[in-house]
């Protein structure tokens, strides 16, 4: 059992971690907190590329005042020689008494070495405080681990009778200005971004996140078979402010050397073997995955059962039978998932499904 002590100190090594979602991929988001009687010596959590590691960042703060301190750490720390240094070696040399760490890492290069390391040391190590919480922080990093694939998150804005569009082909604005603020929000936590030619020609959008004072540059994805984008996409114009990434599976080499040319990377693979589209971006860092659409793209990831998290904001409106419905059963529960939290956004209603245990 844990003290309430040790919990509260965990919580706030959590609040640290989250931080760094969006961020820190393909490492995971931790975050760490030193304490040395009763009063906190230093907060820190990974930093912006996954390096330098929470911890190291929390005894450069601590500034040499950690002998004898508590650590409190979300993840095991790392035990093996990367670009940098083992943490759980920092710790010891810096004379930490005690780590409390939430979960251990997946990654077969720590997975207990890091509490061995420690314990070897003469370390008092105390595992398992708000386990839960740290691993569904880190689903993603544990789902590039152990599923080689990012964890998936499908979002989309539908009206009260389940339509995104007043009819087919048609761009249709159906959330209010709180919802769509939460939709950049959202897009802050992830590592990139993925819609299929379809919305891209409806919509064309830009898919950049925009979270006032809070730079977040992530990669757009676009599954476009026939490389069907325009060059004068608002995409493929806004390069300079975010990659591009096109997964087509054609031989136009025109095509080609011109998006090639304005920035974009091509990536030949059939866009409709999504398992493979999954693992060439987790190849590319990416551990967490935002799927906005359209309605094909959203119901070949639930029919494939690659939807991980379903988040549906609904609209008061109704857009009627010509409508394009979300995905042609009536209920996302079809689909294995599970209502997990429901939340008011404005006047609209945000549902956050997982997939069922």
């Amino acid at each position: 059992m844990f003290s309430a002590e040790d919990e509260y100190y965990m919580r706030v090594a959590l609040g640290q971690a989250r931080r760094g979602l969006g961020h820190v991929a393909p490492n995971p988001a931790v975050g760490c907190v030193l304490v040395k009687d009763g009063c906190i010596l230093a907060v820190a959590h990974t930093a912006d590329g996954g390096r330098p590691h929470a911890e190291a960042l929390a005894l450069q703060q601590a500034d040499g005042a950690s002998k004898g301190a508590t650590a409190y750490v979300s993840l095991e720390p790392c035990a093996h020689q990367g670009k940098t240094g083992p943490c759980a070696l920092a710790l010891i040399d810096a004379g930490v008494k005690r780590v409390v760490i939430a979960c251990i890492d997946p990654d077969p290069r720590v997975s207990g070495r890091g509490v061995q390391m420690l314990e070897n040391a003469g370390i008092e190590v105390l595992c398992g405080v708000l386990e839960e919480e740290a691993l569904n922080l880190n689903k993603g990093f544990i789902f590039k681990v152990t599923r080689n694939r990012p964890f998936v998150t499908l979002k989309l804005a539908l009206s009260a009778d389940k339509k995104i569009a007043v009819r087919e082909g048609s761009r249709t604005q159906i959330s209010g200005a709180l919802a769509g603020r939460y939709t950049q929000f959202l897009r802050s936590q992830h590592d990139a971004i993925l819609i299929g030619i379809g919305t891209a020609l409806v919509d064309n959008p830009v898919l950049i996140s925009r979270v006032k004072g809070h730079l977040h540059v992530m990669p757009r994805v676009i599954l476009d078979a026939a490389l069907e984008i325009p060059m004068g996409s608002n995409l493929v114009q806004s390069i300079a402010d975010a990659p591009v990434f096109i997964i087509h599976d054609v031989d136009d080499v025109d095509k080609t050397v011109d998006l090639k040319a304005a920035g974009c990377t091509l990536i030949r693979e059939n866009p409709r073997n999504l398992e493979k589209v999954l693992a060439l971006l987790t190849e590319r860092g990416v551990t967490r995955l935002l799927v906005e659409g359209g309605a094909r793209v959203a119901q070949s990831f639930l029919e494939a059962g690659l939807v991980d998290e379903c988040q549906l904001i609904y609209a008061p409106v109704k857009l009627g039978p010509g409508g394009v419905a979300a995905f042609p059963d009536t209920d996302i529960e079809v689909y294995g998932m599970k209502l997990k939290k429901t939340r008011v956004l404005g006047e609209d209603l945000l549902e956050i499904y997982g997939a069922a245990d």
